[in-house]
C-alpha cells in the first residue's frame, strides 16, 4: 500500500491507517524493527479495532505490515520501547487489551502475512479470521529463547493448531515454513510474493460481495457457539436465524435471486 493524503497515521506513524470503500486496511509501519508492537501500537490498534466494530460501512479489514520483511515480530525488546514493563496499576496488559478488542470486532479480518510472522505478531494472526501469506514466510513461537513462555500467544493459537505441534513450537521455540503453516490449516492461501496483492485483493472481493450484515451477524454466531454443546448451539442457531431473516439484506437477497440479478446490500 502506497502512502497519500488519505491515509491517516497513528501512534507517531508507526500504524497506517487507510479506508479504501468498505475495507479498512491497518498496516503496522515499523520495518526497520520488523514492524514489532510497542504499547502504542497496541492501543491504537485496538482502538481501530472497536471504531471498526462500530462503523456498519466496513465489509473487511485487512491487517499487514509495511516492507517485505516482516508481517510483526511481536512485542519491540528494545529498550525503552519493551511493553515488558510491569505496572501495577495497570490491570490488563496492552497486548490482552488488543485481543479482546479484535476477538469481539464483528467485521471479517484478513491478515496479509507479507515476511516474518512470530511471537505476538503470531498471536495477532492467530486472531484474524482469514490468512494469505507470501511462500518465504516464517511462523513461530521463539519466547522460551529468551527466558519467556507465549502465554496469551498460547492461548489464541490452542485451537487453531493440533496440541503436539502446539507443544513442539511453544517449547522449542522454533519456526515452522509457510508450507507447514498451510498444511496445519492457519493459512487460506500461501503464494509468491508477486502475487500476494492480487490474491487479498480477489478475496477481499469476495468478501464485499456478500452481505455485511448477514457476515457479521454470522461472525457473532460463530464465535458464541465455540464453547457451546450440540444442543445449546442448535438451540441458539435456530433462535439467531430467525431475525436475520427479517432484515433488508436478507429481503433483498431472496428478491434478487429470484429476478436474477445481483442483489444491492443496505447493511441492514
Amino acid at each position: 500500500m502506497t502512502q497519500d493524503s488519505s491515509i491517516t497515521q497513528r501512534a507517531g506513524g508507526d500504524l497506517l491507517v487507510e479506508q479504501k470503500g468498505a475495507v479498512l486496511w491497518l498496516t503496522l509501519n515499523r520495518p526497520q524493527r520488523r514492524n514489532a508492537l510497542t504499547d502504542d501500537v497496541m492501543y491504537a490498534l485496538r482502538d481501530e479495532f472497536l471504531a471498526a466494530a462500530r462503523n456498519p460501512a466496513l465489509s473487511a479489514i485487512v491487517l499487514t505490515g509495511a516492507g517485505d520483511k516482516a508481517f510483526c515480530a511481536g512485542a519491540d525488546l528494545t529498550p525503552g520501547d519493551t511493553p515488558f514493563k510491569p505496572k501495577v496499576d495497570r490491570l490488563q496488559s496492552p497486548m490482552g487489551e488488543l485481543f479482546r478488542a479484535v476477538h469481539d470486532c464483528p467485521v471479517p479480518i484478513l491478515a496479509r502475512v507479507n515476511g516474518v510472522c512470530v511471537a505476538g505478531g503470531l498471536g495477532l494472526f492467530g486472531m484474524c479470521d482469514m490468512a494469505i501469506s507470501v511462500d518465504t514466510a516464517k511462523f513461530g513461537m521463539p519466547e522460551v529463547k529468551i527466558g519467556l513462555f507465549p502465554m496469551q500467544i498460547m492461548s489464541v493459537l490452542r485451537d487453531l493448531i493440533p496440541p503436539r505441534m502446539l507443544n513442539e513450537m511453544c517449547m522449542t521455540g522454533q519456526p515452522i515454513s509457510a508450507q507447514a503453516a498451510y498444511e496445519l490449516g492457519l493459512l487460506n492461501r500461501i503464494v509468491p510474493a508477486d502475487q500476494l496483492d492480487a490474491t487479498v485483493d480477489a478475496l477481499v472481493a469476495d468478501l464485499v460481495a456478500v452481505s455485511p450484515i448477514a457476515v457479521r451477524r454470522g461472525k457473532y454466531a460463530m464465535r458464541a457457539v465455540s464453547s457451546m454443546s450440540f444442543p445449546e448451539m442448535m438451540s441458539f442457531t435456530e433462535t439467531a436465524l430467525i431475525p436475520m431473516i427479517q432484515t433488508e439484506d436478507a429481503c433483498e437477497g431472496l428478491a434478487a435471486f429470484n429476478e436474477r440479478r445481483p442483489p444491492q446490500w443496505t447493511g441492514k
